[in-house]
């Protein structure tokens, strides 16, 4: 419900926006406001986008951004389309301002065609600060938010449940924007909490996220297009039906990237893996091989939320997400809780209970957070791959069991990476090297901690010093990063500027020409107290070049280099200074030192290796049986020898799944179906009042309670839970008709009795 702009009609919606379709092309947008959502579907390449607006000032301005803008209220008009005629009809915070929202969906789903989507936000009225504001006597309307001032009907997730259904639609996901104080909770799992001056106690742990969920995004589809028996689906909808080839997600945040993904490509023979990242991304992306899905997303760092997470993840096998300090890593943990799949976690971060402490994240707001999201990563993840040792001695001192850990170091593909000699001099003259010149490198951020400031102060002694007889020495520095200019200035004032190349940005498929035209590379990296160096994926790019490597005893880099290279103290240009000259002036040292650095790539870095060694964690953890894999596994048997004719035993294993999984509406549905089919009404009957003890004003199954007991013969039991229903809604169609079916049988009684 936030905004880019602050502005009320002016909302790109970009959480509305991931729930889409991607197969949507005819767009319908009730309370469109200025167009800005359309305008961005448009841009992405859907083909119309027609907007319904109330304001007739913000209609005239919505008209400029989208295929058609019609002024009006959507309750009182009637639409001049063909029935069936959008493919997703978009109704993004309208639902609660309305007079008879069950009527309007069932009017706008006439334009709905058989497979198409209804996208939907409505706001949460039992959040957990609204509940505050009750038991302190206020009741306080706001311009927008949850008390919008304009808003008729308040819900809560079981309303917005029983709203769809009773309109004709199936919700098929559910996913919320929650409330960032959730994740300080110091136990999420507790099933109490307090606020104020209230207590509430007995929770079960979807009613604690309830607490702190500020508005619920829907997708939903007409129910007649439904299968009566569906396949097993966990109790949010998500489909998990069997596949032959699992799906794996990858998610990475803003960091998505080449020269890690290049040791998951090789697997998509195996896998159909999916890469996910922000619609703002720190790298550039064409180079990667694999689908690409680019998400909404809030804040920034270790904070950042991507919109709709969730709901992409609900069909994956196994979510492959990164870090256990980033919050998009509790979203998958969240996905798995969901929808019952398996989540491996890649651990880079090899400072022990790195950001846990308040000097760290400048706020105890902040402090918590973090503190929070680890523990439920830890906690939740099935599995973890340390790209070192030392982040997998993080992950130990952290409380993770060592069997839940596998060491698998990143790679590169050595294909592309590796010494060559063809068209080395003309590399040379096009970035202004002379074919004798003797170069030294460096890529990477220029940030501090990289040890820019030392490359350069060391650069200068080196071009400074008489013992070297004037041999023509040359550095270059590859990147950019907010250090560049304090950098540059650096260098003029040492004054080196001429013998010092910086290139800005450089092509990562050119980059292995940059490590085989140059003879030493270096990545003088600093420790700080929340970072050191944790790879170093420069490192063995060059010495799969077969490159000489200068570096520091910063993090996991001796782990990397191990004795294919120099290492020194961090933060000591005078030992890197050393280290240079002692490269320079030693030719066969040079050469040494790059054929070991070429021998340890070949066995430890080799990116279709490594690949393997990713698949056979995999493939381990998929092979793991989980409790709904359990619960799967009943219902599916029970389907196919329902299927095959044994509707007994199958019956009854589909209702041993129910029992197992009680909440699960899907499982529901099949049961009713098959019940009646099999005349099992006295199963039927339990597992509905089983359902509804829980959930006494879902009308879709009161209805079904009050039919299947007339099917039983008791007419009497069908009204009183009809009269329940048309309490909360006396129009239901389907509630009059067994209404009418029962007064006609109670009149035909009369009749017979006379």
């Amino acid at each position: 419900m936030e905004t880019e702009t602050g502005d009320y009609y002016r909302q790109e919606r970009r959480e509305i926006e991931a729930l889409i379709p991607e197969n949507a092309v005819k767009i319908l947008d009730v309370g469109c406001g200025e167009g800005f959502l359309g305008k961005r579907l448009l841009e992405r390449g859907v083909k119309e986008v027609v907007g319904i607006e109330i304001n007739p000032d913000v209609c005239a301005k919505a008209e400029k951004h989208l295929s058609g803008a019609i002024c009006g209220d959507i309750e009182g008009m009637e639409l001049d389309f063909e029935e069936g005629y959008f493919d997703c009809i978009v109704l993004a915070d309208i639902l609660e301002h309305l007079k008879n929202p069950q009527s309007a969906l069932k009017k706008l789903g006439r334009y709905l065609s058989d497979s198409g989507t209804v996208v939907a936000s409505i706001p949460n009225i039992r959040y957990w600060g609204i509940i505050n504001m009750l038991i302190e006597g206020r009741w306080k309307y706001e311009d927008y938010g949850i008390l919008d001032r304009t808003h008729l009907r308040f819900f809560t997730i079981k309303e917005m449940e029983a709203l769809f259904a009773d309109a004709g639609f199936e919700i098929t996901d559910i996913n919320a924007n929650v409330d960032q104080k959730y994740y300080t909770l110091n136990d999420p799992g507790s099933d109490e909490i307090s606020f104020g001056r209230v207590l509430l106690k007995g929770l079960a742990k979807e009613e604690m996220q309830d607490l702190f969920v500020v508005q619920y995004l829907i997708r939903a589809r007409n129910a007649k297009t439904a299968s009566a028996l569906r396949s097993y689906q966990p109790s949010n909808h998500i489909n998990t039906e069997n596949r032959a080839m699992k799906k794996i997600a990858i998610v990475r945040g803003s960091n998505l990237n080449k020269w890690e993904l290049q040791n998951y490509e090789p697997l998509s023979d195996t896998f159909a893996i999916t890469a996910y990242t922000t619609e703002r991304t720190c790298f550039d992306l064409d180079e990667i091989r694999l689908p690409i899905v680019k998400l909404p997303f809030k804040h920034q760092g270790l904070l950042l939320h991507m919109q709709g997470l969730e709901e992409q993840l609900a069909d994956k096998d196994l979510v492959f997400s990164a870090d256990i300090t980033y919050l998009f890593s509790a979203q998958a943990v969240e996905a798995k809780q969901k929808c019952g799949c398996k989540v491996v976690c890649l651990e880079w971060e090899n400072i022990p209970f790195n950001y846990e402490d308040y000097e760290a994240v400048r706020t105890i707001k902040e402090y918590e957070i973090v503190r929070n999201i680890k523990e439920r990563v830890r906690n939740g993840a099935d599995h973890f791959i340390a790209v070192t040792e030392r982040a997998k001695e993080a992950l130990l001192l952290e409380g993770v069991p060592e069997e839940k850990i596998d060491v698998i170091f990143m790679g590169v593909d050595l294909n592309k990476f590796r010494p060559r000699r063809e068209d080395i001099e003309k590399d040379r003259e096009r970035i202004g090297l002379h074919k004798d010149d003797i170069a030294v490198l460096f890529i990477g951020r220029m940030e501090w901690e990289k040890g820019v400031y030392d490359f350069v102060h060391a650069a200068a002694k080196v071009l400074r010093d008489n013992s070297l007889n004037g041999l023509p020495v040359r550095f270059l520095m590859v990147g950019k990063g907010p250090e560049l200019p304090g950098v540059q200035d650096r260098a003029r004032a040492l004054g080196i500027s001429d013998r010092i190349t910086f290139i800005e940005k450089y092509p990562y498929q050119e980059i292995p020409r940059l490590h085989n035209l140059t003879d030493v590379f270096v990545l003088p990296s600093i420790t700080t107290k929340s970072w050191q160096e944790q790879f170093g994926m420069v490192l063995i790019e060059s010495m799969a070049c077969g490159k000489p490597v200068i570096s520091t005893f910063s993090g996991s880099i001796p782990e990397v280099v191990g004795d294919a290279g120099i290492l020194i103290q961090p933060n000591d240009h005078l030992s890197l200074y050393g280290a240079v000259k002692k490269l320079i002036l030693d030719k066969d040292l040079r050469e040494c030192l790059g054929k070991e650095a070429l021998t340890r790539a070949e066995a430890y870095f080799d990116s279709r290796k490594n690949a393997e060694r990713f698949r056979a964690v995999f493939e381990k953890v998929l092979s793991r049986k989980t409790a709904v894999d359990g619960i799967r596994d009943t219902f599916d048997k029970g389907m196919k020898l329902y299927e095959d004719g044994e509707r007994e035993k199958g019956f009854q294993l589909i209702c041993d799944s129910f029992e197992m999984d009680p909440e699960n509406k899907e499982t529901l549905h099949t049961i009713v179906k098959a019940g009646k089919e099999t005349g099992k009404y006295e199963i039927v009957e339990k597992a509905l009042r089983e359902y509804l003890a829980c959930h006494p004003a879902n009308l879709e199954f009161l209805v079904m309670l009050a039919e299947t007991l007339l099917q039983s013969g008791r007419r009497e039991e069908a009204e009183e839970e009809l009269k329940k229903v048309f309490i909360f809604d006396p129009e239901n169609g389907k509630a009059l008709s067994i209404m009418e079916e029962i007064k006609a049988k109670q009149e035909h009684a009369g009749i017979a009795e006379k």
